[in-house]
């Protein structure tokens, strides 16, 4: 009985090796190696390999929409005609828009691949918008009335970029302002939202401390204020040098800048054709001018920020101030009293207006530079891990050069505001809030003779309803 079960399990064993081997020998059919999307880590979260490549890329953006209302108030405007009507013909309440739309969509793209000296970073970022109301409201001084309410839309690339090794080509961040960008309109501190054309090199030095220098397009930062009077020629850059200490507290900064500003000369004299171009409001002619003269601004300031988890956790602090001669865009907003941002149409809350200039006439044949200073800080508080706030407050004060022209000009200005904001975010990346800010502007005027005050002042708030989907 032994002997046939064994001989009947070792059949059965035979069998078994035989018809393996004989399947062995059969084609057969394979499936194809799955093909995944591989992570990379090295760069943080969000960036994947590019298949057949050692390139890691990273996709994303956002979509904003913004309801903004701000209540009609008198505004002053230095544009299109002399101080003499500035307060006659200002824009009347009754005539402004005081409620409007934007809506923003932004794409980017960041590549990175490895090398001997460090990731070679492309980066790419461009910013469509659309608004209406008076968010892309116009002042007509000269009649006296807000123009536009009907929507407008615009395609801004605010970096493309090539870093390597330290350094940066092409267009990015500015490299002097050092403050977030929450407000949009009247920031007192400086603020490039559509970035910077630039060659730039940080070197690193361990430990934290790091510098940057850079050479900054001048159109995009001095003297982008709206005059022909800095708008004649681009011979120059913007020098900008920082120094930073990034430690696991926050960070510290001190920055400087420094750039020509041009005007037209006529056989080496300031050419002045008519006493509006004192306030800013035209230029010489092109026939009248037979060069450029510069007169050089410049700007220091300083920056530091301190995260403050024995608050609550992510909730930061940061602080700011500068002062500048000759470069009134390094101290304040690019809506605030200067027209750096002219897409804004120099409006403060949609209602105060006026152009502030770096280089301003002091008579018929000199010019002289603008002295200011500002103070600024920003509060994040996080009273629940999906409910924030933001709290921001800032002084900003200016001094144009004493006038002997026979019209009137700007004198010395201020300006304070204050921002609130209540941010609910239900999901990752994404926030509904609402926020509200208040300014105060008070401005004198030179040679008061031809005007009905010596001193303007108005204030105004705006409220708006923001609602933003980051991916």
């Amino acid at each position: 009985m032994t002997l046939t079960k064994s001989l009947l399990l070792g059949s059965a064993a035979t069998l078994v090796a035989v018809a393996g081997a004989q399947a062995a020998d059969l084609p057969s059919k394979k499936a194809a190696p799955a093909t995944y999307v591989k992570v990379c880590d090295a760069y943080g979260a969000g960036f994947f390999v590019i298949p057949g490549t050692d390139t890691c890329l990273k996709v994303g953006g956002y979509v904003r929409a913004e309801y903004q209302y701000t209540p009609a108030t008198k505004a002053y405007t230095s544009t299109g005609a002399l101080l003499t009507s500035y307060v006659s013909t200002n824009v009347a309440k009754n005539m402004q828009d005081t409620t409007g739309y934007e809506v923003r969509g932004r794409i980017e793209v960041d590549g990175r691949t490895p090398t001997s000296m460090g990731p070679a970073r492309t980066f790419v970022r461009l910013r469509g918008a659309t608004n209406s109301g008076i968010r892309s409201e116009t002042f007509t001084n000269a009649a006296g009335y807000g123009t536009g309410a009907q929507a407008s839309a615009a395609l801004t690339m605010e970096a493309a970029m090539v870093q390597w090794a330290g350094f940066t080509f092409g267009r990015g961040s500015e490299n002097y302002a050092m403050m977030p960008g929450i407000m949009y309109g009247g920031a007192p501190w400086a603020g490039f939202p559509n970035g910077m054309n630039q060659i730039a090199y940080t070197a690193n030095f361990g430990g934290g401390f790091s510098a940057t220098v850079a050479l900054e397009d001048r159109r995009d930062s001095f003297n982008q204020t709206g005059s022909t009077v800095n708008h004649t020629v681009t011979n120059g850059f913007v020098k900008v040098g920082v120094l930073r200490l990034d430690q696991s507290w926050g960070f510290a900064a001190l920055h400087a800048a420094s750039s020509p500003n041009a005007y037209y000369t006529v056989n080496g004299a300031p050419a002045f054709t008519d006493a509006a171009w004192a306030n800013g409001s035209t230029g010489p002619t092109t026939a009248s001018a037979t060069g450029t003269s510069n007169k050089e601004g410049w700007a220091v300031g300083a920056t530091v920020s301190f995260k403050l988890p024995m608050i609550a956790p992510g909730d930061q602090i940061w602080l700011t101030s500068n002062y500048g001669v000759g470069a009134t865009s390094m101290i304040m907003g690019g809506t605030t009293m200067n027209a750096v941002n002219d897409a804004a149409q120099k409006k403060l809350l949609g209602g105060l207006v006026r152009t502030e200039y770096s280089l301003v006439a002091t008579n018929t044949n000199t010019v002289g530079l603008t002295k200011g200073w500002n103070v600024g800080g920003l509060l994040v508080h996080y009273w629940a891990p999906q409910w924030r706030s933001q709290f921001a407050a800032g002084y900003i004060s200016f001094d144009p050069p004493t006038s002997s022209l026979a019209t009137a000009q700007w004198g010395k200005g201020n300006v304070s505001t204050g921002l609130a904001s209540l941010i609910y975010s239900p999901a990752k990346d994404l926030d509904i809030g609402v926020e509200v800010q208040y300014a105060n502007m008070s401005n004198k005027v030179q040679n008061v003779t031809s005007v009905s005050s010596a001193a303007l002042s108005a204030n105004n708030w705006s409220g708006k309803l923001r609602v933003e989907r980051n991916f």
